[in-house]
């Protein structure tokens, strides 16, 4: 692999995703867990990074915590509690690493580091406190962006502009991290460098 001076131009900030980079995911295991409550064929609902229908709904923050919950249950064909509805969103969530934790707080010390993710309120109660010994996570970033939050999700181009806009970032300075190619693509047509992130290519080899 080539080093970092050989990949890249000079980089002045960081951009992260969060799922499939620094959080290890797996949507399989969350579609296993919703079928297990009856509700089923959820694999064009839920995927890798890019959700859809009533996922992509809470992901973007058109529905509530508690409008997600509710409308899960009107769906499945007898009475499932929230805390079992959350538990099995949750399964998504599989680890992290606190070496990876570890990388950003040593980059965030020569340049400023922010997360761009796709995501929601119930998962970011849960990977905020997922690394072990550590109760929250945010404060490694210099700032964290959220689709539920901002109302935008990658690959949409509104999401990185907001970015850019929020934090005075020139994308041709800054290296964006991701697993997704379609994410990636986006951010290089608006002049971001990039990598990809995958399991045989993960940040700690990217980046150390």
């Amino acid at each position: 692999m080539k080093n970092m001076e050989q990949k890249w131009g000079d980089i002045d900030a960081y951009l992260f995703d969060l799922g499939g980079v620094i959080v290890d995911i797996s949507p399989a295991a969350a579609i296993d867990a919703f079928n297990k409550l009856g509700l089923t064929n959820l694999e064009e609902q839920i995927s890798h990074g890019h959700h859809n229908g009533l996922f992509k709904q809470y992901e973007l923050g058109a529905i509530s915590t508690q409008e997600f919950i509710e409308k899960i249950q009107s769906l499945l064909p007898g009475p499932v509690s929230d805390n079992q509805i959350i538990a099995a969103w949750n399964k998504m969530l599989v680890e992290l690493p606190i070496e990876r934790l570890q990388l950003i707080e040593r980059i965030k010390k020569k340049a400023p580091v922010y997360l761009l993710s796709n995501t929601n309120e119930l998962h970011r109660n849960t990977f905020v406190g997922m690394a072990n010994g550590i109760e929250n996570i945010e404060p490694y970033f210099t700032k964290a962006f959220y689709s539920y939050e901002i109302k935008q999700s990658k690959p949409d181009r509104q999401a990185f502009d907001h970015v850019v806009t929020c934090t005075g970032i020139k994308p041709e300075k800054t290296l964006f991290l991701d697993d997704s190619q379609l994410n990636l693509g986006v951010a290089e047509e608006l002049g971001f460098q990039t990598v990809l992130v995958s399991e045989n290519h993960t940040m700690i080899e990217i980046l150390s």
